[in-house]
């Protein structure tokens, strides 16, 4: 039977848009009879809020299924559906960056206003190909990553943790391999219901030339560790919400 913990880090504020995609989501599991729980946590370490949150879902062993969700995210209740339903360990939906791409955007533009118009790339279109996406395209510089693809689904050397479902063998195998190691000291009042082990901190690459981030080294646990398998669905929908700042130079501006 599946059972979902909705793992959310915050800053302690969530985005409104998140908000009425969470409200979705719920409305959706229960439409489907699937038990669900929302875990959230507060702090200013990334590394330490998603350690204890997934520790959390390695604790509570009710759960069959548990998606990391960040708090500036929204989505259509069936992204997450896609993922459930392809039934792997380990699956993702790649989001975009929050960087406005200009110069990539206004290339983009350029290119196809040379072509005629029934032949032009829609708006949508051009932005979503010119924004970054949280996929990397190999697992070590200079080392081609081999193209699978299953029902829709990409095999992917690593994807950030803002949009991801993991069935309870990740954990327990991270575990079980040594690659998430126990931190007994954070089992205790501060840190309820949590079998606690490090999934998160920050590794180094090859030769320590380069420190990775707390979800590329988490994927690298997985992928490197324990021999595991990160599935992305192709034709994932997601906004990434954020600040843009908007530098105005009315010098530069034609008056009447």
């Amino acid at each position: 039977m599946t059972t979902l913990l909705i793992l959310m880090p915050t800053g302690g504020h969530i985005d409104t848009p998140c908000v009425h995609s969470l409200m979705g989501l719920t409305q959706a599991l229960s439409k489907r009879g699937i038990g669900f729980a929302l875990r959230t946590y507060e702090w200013s370490d990334l590394v330490i809020s998603r350690n204890y949150l997934l520790s959390v879902f390695l604790g509570l062993t009710k759960f069959s299924h548990a998606l990391l969700l960040d708090s500036d995210m929204s989505f259509e209740p069936d992204l997450f559906f896609k993922l459930l339903d392809f039934d792997e360990d380990f699956t993702v939906a790649a989001y975009p960056q929050r960087r406005m791409p200009w110069a990539a955007l206004r290339s983009a533009i350029e290119r196809e206003a040379v072509k005629p118009e029934a032949e032009r790339a829609s708006t949508a279109t051009l932005l979503a190909q010119s924004l970054r996406y949280n996929i990397p395209g190999v697992f070590e510089k200079g080392q081609p990553w081999p193209l699978e693809r299953r029902d829709g689904f990409r095999k992917v050397p690593g994807a950030g943790t803002g949009f991801m479902l993991l069935k309870r063998a990740v954990p327990e195998k991270m575990a079980e391999m040594g690659v998430a190691l126990p931190v007994p000291d954070f089992n205790g009042p501060g840190y309820p219901d949590a079998n606690f082990h490090d999934f998160f901190s920050h590794l180094r690459g090859r030769e320590g030339g380069v420190m990775h981030g707390e979800d590329t080294s988490f994927c690298r646990r997985w992928v490197a560790g324990c021999g595991g398998d990160i599935w992305c669905y192709e034709a994932s929908r997601i906004t990434h919400h954020g600040h843009l700042a908007f530098l105005g130079d009315y010098g530069l501006v034609d008056k009447p």
